[in-house]
């Protein structure tokens, strides 16, 4: 009997060996140090436990002649940022210092930089005292979004000066003078449209009802209690430990050369897989706020045609019957967690628009995960 028992344990480290293979020889085929879209890294965090499966893979370079990147090596995580505001949003309503379906305007009127009450005007119309804060967490507000709508313009002015400092109260400055405030989307819950103005509105409320800044508000009701040592707010606090970033692109563009503090609250974080997948196992497992919560954060909508649905502060992405729920950052990140199958996964291609599509190539990696 003992003899079959350790068979039966060396056959299945053997699939667990194959399907690594199997992963590892998927990412170094996709690493390029010299393409047009140049892409020197890939990091990959996959946890199954419905099948006893992990997967935790680093491969490529920080850049083209840079250091070779380990499972701790660090990136920004962009617009993953948004799911730990939309975490201590619902934690302060548990708390009972808000409820989401407030009117966003009585937190914020005291910030004149903001003149809210022309925040959003549509037609010659003043909607912005309309807005609630749940329509803020899932994009339906109809504001419009200062790196989007006015792509060229803005980044035009950060590649003018890549080192400059931006604050909340400059972006909202820009916002204005870019006249997006009378060029709203729609009226406020009539419609989907991704804004980051959304989520920079959050921040300003969690600093004025949790009475510190974002970066500490987060380090406060997560990172630490979490113990994500290798996770801080870029540009607005520094890392406990020594980072080891990686160079992250958008095309050839390295955006690790640029001060990105304009991102905020709706991307401003850098972190690691390993941190990532702390995050959201603690979040699913209810460490971090409470299941009514939770059923809040993933009730998914439909947004728009080609779009994941999206809940608050929350996307889903589907794989077949699996369903993930996490968020996708610019320069080519995700985290997210399956409740179905117990599985994490947590990754970085380190290029916002690589040669391949990214979507697909992250479903093979999960199914060879799977299988």
């Amino acid at each position: 009997m003992k003899t079959i028992f350790l068979n039966f344990f060396f056959f299945l480290s053997l699939v667990s060996f194959g399907q690594t293979e199997a992963i590892n020889d998927k990412i170094i085929s996709k690493i390029n140090h010299n393409s047009e879209n140049p892409l020197h890294s890939i990091l990959l965090h996959i946890n199954n436990k419905s099948k006893n499966f992990t997967y935790n893979g680093a491969f490529g370079l920080t850049d083209k002649n840079g250091e070779i990147v380990t499972s701790n090596s660090t990136f920004k995580i962009a617009s993953s940022t948004k799911l730990f505001v939309a975490t201590i949003i619902l934690q302060l309503q548990e708390e009972g210092k808000i409820n989401i379906n407030d009117k966003v305007f009585p937190y914020l009127k005291k910030l004149k930089y903001l003149d809210f009450e022309n925040f959003h005007t549509l037609n010659k119309v003043k909607y912005a005292k309309e807005i609630t804060i749940k329509q803020l967490l899932s994009h339906r507000s109809g504001l419009a979004d200062i790196f989007t709508d006015k792509q060229n313009e803005f980044f035009s002015l950060v590649m003018k000066n890549p080192t400059k400092q931006y604050s909340p109260k400059s972006v909202v400055q820009l916002y204005h003078q870019f006249n997006l405030n009378n060029t709203p989307h729609f009226t406020p819950d009539k419609g989907w449209c991704y804004s980051d103005m959304n989520y920079l509105l959050l921040g300003l409320i969690i600093e004025q009802v949790d009475k510190t800044t974002l970066s500490n508000a987060i380090r406060n009701r997560i990172l630490d209690p979490l113990k994500m040592e290798n996770t801080y707010f870029e540009f607005y606090e520094t890392s406990k430990k020594e980072a080891k970033p990686i160079q992250q692109y958008v095309g050839v563009t390295n955006f690790s050369k640029i001060n990105t503090s304009f991102d905020w609250s709706g991307g401003g974080l850098v972190s690691t897989n390993l941190d990532l997948a702390i995050y959201i196992e603690a979040l699913f497992n209810l460490k971090l706020i409470n299941q009514n919560s939770l059923d809040k954060m993933i009730d998914v909508k439909f947004t728009k045609k080609n779009e994941s649905r999206y809940g608050l502060g929350v996307y889903e992405f589907a794989i077949h019957n699996d369903v993930f729920y996490g968020h996708f950052g610019f320069y080519g990140t995700f985290v997210g967690y399956s409740p179905k199958t117990k599985t994490t996964i947590s990754y970085s291609v380190s290029q916002a628009t690589p040669s391949f599509n990214v979507y697909k190539f992250i479903i093979e990696l999960l199914n060879l995960a799977k299988n």
